[in-house]
């Protein structure tokens, strides 16, 4: 249980809570969302990492002067320690902040909301004041982010920086992975550079398996004709 007590500064007092329609995104949107939960719970499976991995959790960061907590909802986090999930929110006084936030770009919210790094009604500030060390926002169609993803690190002071891609083009976290975009997906790599499957990499694997099988059933049957003389 994390004991150190942090609290938002008043500059936080006028931040919103993230909202079902604030959150609630375009198909394109959720896609990316639920194809990032798979690969990174995937990963977090594939070897036994202590993650929480959170799709739209609401977490509770408090604020003072008797404020109530400051309530987002990022499209994915990543706990690099807490393992077992929260019943309903991550109090972030009691679990610590994630190590990592990533918001899928929406027009409603995106250029106010998600990306000024240094207004106090916005995002990026509060997460990097509550002690969240990477935030990453990612525009599946290029039409807010040219770029397609912009990223921010905590430095010495707390304070966001840029956290730019290395040549490959993928942002490298410390969680020991990296993102980058392909298609409409941003996908997640391991540290040897592969990517990690999600759910239609396995689909297609299995559609590959099932090809093969038959056509090894359809040799074998055939084989066995030619030996009867048929």
């Amino acid at each position: 249980m994390v004991t150190d007590q942090f609290v938002l500064g008043a500059e936080f007092d006028f931040l919103r809570d993230d909202t079902e329609e604030s959150i609630l995104g375009t198909p394109i949107h959720q896609l990316v969302i639920v194809t990032l939960f798979d690969s990174l719970s995937r990963h977090r499976r594939r070897n036994a990492l202590p993650w929480f991995i959170g799709n739209q959790l609401r977490m509770r960061i408090p604020r003072g002067m008797g404020q109530p907590p400051y309530q987002p909802s990022p499209d994915i986090l990543v706990h690099a320690t807490l393992g077992t999930p929260p019943e309903a929110s991550l109090d972030l006084r009691v679990t610590g902040p994630p190590a990592l936030a990533l918001e899928v770009a929406s027009p409603s919210t995106a250029r106010e909301h998600d990306l000024d790094t240094l207004a106090p009604k916005a995002k990026p500030a509060a997460y990097a004041a509550a002690g969240i060390p990477e935030y990453l926002a990612y525009d599946p169609t290029g039409d807010i982010i040219p770029e397609r993803a912009r990223a921010w690190r905590a430095d010495a002071r707390g304070v966001y920086a840029p956290w730019l891609p290395d040549e490959r083009g993928h942002w490298v976290s410390a969680l020991g992975i990296s993102f980058a975009p392909r298609g409409v997906l941003l996908r997640v790599y391991e540290a040897a550079g592969q990517p990690v499957p999600n759910n239609d990499d396995m689909d297609d694997l299995l559609d590959d398996l099932r090809d093969a099988s038959q056509r090894e059933i359809a040799a074998l049957r055939a084989e066995i004709r030619r030996l009867r003389g048929e």
